[in-house]
């Protein structure tokens, strides 16, 4: 059974798609994680349990980092919330542009991540960088 704001969501998306077929609705976790590089993580929740078995909720925040990159195809910082786990992905992937152009936007749920995105493949197409 759909949730509340499950069917509320849906039909805005049909709403929006019959009126206007060309918008893409995304769906990102949080306000928080979509203005940031999270590398999917978000905040968590579930119960402490204690010895007795009373369960009372709890959440878990991800380890974020404000942190300038450095882009070698913008050739400038650009500053972002990261995670670590983020981070280590960037590391892996050989740098940002290649983190950002390697990774799907399934997996990148990055307001931020894809206006950079936009920017990077605007520059190395040799077309105006926009800020």
């Amino acid at each position: 059974m759909a949730s509340i704001y499950q069917t509320a969501l849906f039909a805005v998306v049909r709403s929006c798609s019959a009126a206007r077929p060309s918008l893409i609705i995304r769906a990102f976790g949080s306000k928080r994680s979509a203005e940031g590089l999270y590398g999917g993580k978000d905040i968590g929740f579930g119960n402490n349990v204690s010895h007795s078995e009373r369960k009372t909720r709890r959440h878990w925040k991800p380890n974020v980092h404000r942190k300038k990159l450095w882009s070698e195809g913008l050739q400038e910082a650009i500053t972002f919330n990261v995670t670590t786990y983020a981070l280590k992905c960037i590391d892996k992937a050989g740098g940002l542009d290649s983190y950002l152009l390697n990774t799907p936007e399934s997996k990148l749920k990055s307001q931020s991540g894809e206006r950079v995105k936009a920017r990077l493949l605007a520059a190395l197409e040799g077309g105006a960088v926009e800020k």
